[in-house]
């Protein structure tokens, strides 16, 4: 079955104007909502200068705090507080502002270490943290005023994926958590609630995600009350180290260690090592009850990275690594690459590749995805010009003496007679092959099949168009469609249906296999980064993108897709390769 993917519920109309879901909220941070505020208005119409009135549980918007800070909207809450976007008005910027709640306020000793705490934060910056720019404290509100950044959560990117995280990914996030932490640990900053929720993953237009670690030191604002008993506990006791569990009070920097380790795990393994809903048995875990080895969850991790892990989660803290130094080179060996830095622009000149096909480049950057047109980033990568053809493949059977042994092999290139390319076909797409085809002539060539935003952001351009070639009615000059013929055509009998790359018949003719497990929602509501549904023992089906010859027009489209298991070969499906 093909799913048009242009407008929900209208096969074969372009669409992208529904209601969006509303952006999800964290606990510090605005993760995307533009907030359509006359904020002349707010301020004319409705301004409370907090001085005196103790607050409500939710500031009204126009209320300004320290005679500087402007409400403007709620954006998330949590055990602590309420977080709210704000303008400084003096300076012109939107800031992100931690209000505690009024039950803390009267303490006196959380007014002490609050004014502490955030005074070493004010002093202190790092591009991997979210950086405390003021602090606010009067009668009847305490506030911690700081950058505001739009990304997600690392626990909303775990829901995202669905499961454990690429490799190359836990990677790209951890350079940027083990430079934030190294840093801290130097300046004596013990973070102490080292969790999911306490790392966003800010949207970057040419380097893909940045992490963040933000709240530090709220933990040691209110440590000695009863808050730490209660409220958010449980969350956080999923990342406890035994010392915190057993004596808080003298913590140091093995215990961010301790929960790195737990991090590390979570991101490979798709889980904590220990769950439990009462927060005193994961504390009493945490103490005596050893992991279970991630290997034993995940086929493909690094058996150094797995050494890693647990010594990160070594019971005694003399016995984890010395330093996040010492975690990030041993995390980097274990990957077998180097630490990410900046990504760099993927070279924007054609590659001839020996396996006898042009490549074209796709640049690194953002594109609209899917019908709710959500922005996805991507690295950038090469991408066959024309799929791969019967010619092709031969080299490929000839080098390799390749032959598929599963149950559908008996149609493994079926329109070759007694398995020899006839004459007349050496430049049409290869077909009457599987997905485990397909990836085997990839492999043997270097490259790898496309992911599924791979394949999509090729053919729909940065302007999230209707089919490669624009919002043009489908002619028999842009593609092979409907039945035009009875057959497949020869590559590249389509110039005037190139996409905005210059990548040609990536509308009808064959459908093409992409690397991508099929997941609808995954492919909706997945991660907007770098989105490969690849992870996972089980492949139900696989997707394939593009429409065929025997298809209408509404398989041309560029969010039009459809899936089928990786052992079928058809008349209909081949692919092309990526690097």
């Amino acid at each position: 079955m093909v799913s048009d993917e242009s407008q929900p519920g209208a096969p074969g109309d372009d669409g992208g104007d529904s209601d969006s879901p509303a952006a999800p909220t964290f606990d510090g941070v605005d993760l995307g909502v533009d907030l359509e505020i006359d904020l002349g208005d707010t301020l004319a119409n409705q301004t409370h200068i907090l001085r005196h009135a103790p607050p409500s549980r939710f500031l009204p918007s126009g209320t300004v705090l320290g005679d500087t800070y402007v409400i403007l909207e709620v954006i998330g809450e949590g055990g602590m507080g309420v977080v709210y976007q704000a303008t400084d008005r003096v300076l012109n910027r939107e800031v992100a502002v931690k209000v505690l709640h009024a039950n803390l306020m009267g303490d006196q000793g959380i007014r002490k270490r609050f004014h502490r705490e955030a005074s070493v934060m004010t002093r202190w910056t790092h591009p991997n943290i979210a950086t405390v720019y003021d602090l606010v404290d009067t009668e009847n509100a305490m506030a911690i005023v700081m950058e505001r950044i739009v990304g997600a959560s690392l626990r909303q990117t775990l829901h995202a994926w669905r499961g454990p995280l690429p490799l190359d990914l836990i990677g790209v996030i951890f350079a940027g958590v083990l430079d934030a932490m190294s840093s801290a640990h130097a300046q004596g900053i013990v973070h102490r609630d080292l969790k999911p929720e306490n790392i966003i993953l800010r949207r970057d237009p040419d380097d893909g995600v940045t992490p963040k670690v933000i709240d530090f030191g709220i933990v040691k604002i209110l440590e000695g009350t009863t808050y730490t008993l209660t409220g958010t506990l449980l969350g956080t006791a999923r990342y406890m180290s035994p010392e915190q569990a057993q004596r808080p009070e003298a913590l140091d920097h093995r215990s961010d260690i301790y929960s790195i380790g737990i991090l590390l795990y979570e991101l490979a393994c798709g889980r904590t090592p220990f769950e439990h809903e009462n927060h005193f048995t994961l504390m009493m875990d945490h103490v005596t009850r050893t992991p279970q080895p991630p290997g034993t969850l995940r086929a493909d991790i690094p058996e150094a990275l797995e050494a890693l892990i647990l010594d990160c989660l070594a019971k005694a803290p003399d016995d984890r690594p010395a330093s996040c130094d010492a975690i990030r080179e041993r995390l980097f060996d274990a990957l077998g690459a180097d630490a990410p830095g900046p990504t760099s622009a993927v070279d924007l000149a054609p590659i001839e590749h020996p396996h006898g096909a042009t490549m074209l480049p796709v640049q690194t950057g953002i594109f609209l995805m899917g019908s709710g047109r959500r922005e996805v980033w991507l690295e950038g990568f090469h991408l066959d010009r024309l799929p791969v053809t019967n010619r092709q493949f031969e080299r490929f059977l000839t080098a390799t003496g390749y032959q598929p042994d599963d149950e559908q092999s008996h149609r493994f290139l079926a329109h070759w007679p007694k398995g020899r390319l006839p004459k007349g076909l050496e430049a049409h797409p290869v077909v009457y092959v599987s997905w485990t085809d397909a990836r085997a002539y990839a492999t043997w060539a270097g490259l790898r099949l496309p992911s599924e935003a791979e394949w999509e952001k090729a053919a729909r351009g940065l302007d999230g168009r209707r089919f490669p070639w624009g919002k043009e009615k489908p002619t028999a000059q842009h593609a092979s469609f409907d039945r035009q013929h009875d057959a497949t055509r020869p590559v590249g009998s389509w110039p005037a249906g190139a996409s905005p790359f210059g990548v040609e018949d990536l509308a009808g003719n064959i459908w093409e296999w992409c690397e991508d497990v099929d997941d609808p929602a995954f492919y909706r509501q997945g991660p907007d980064n770098n989105p490969r549904n690849t992870v996972g023992a089980e492949r139900a089906t696989s997707v394939v993108r593009g429409g065929a010859w025997m298809f209408d027009a509404r398989s041309l489209r560029t969010s039009a897709r459809s899936s089928f298991p990786p052992t079928w070969r058809l008349e209909m499906i081949g692919f092309r390769c990526a690097r």
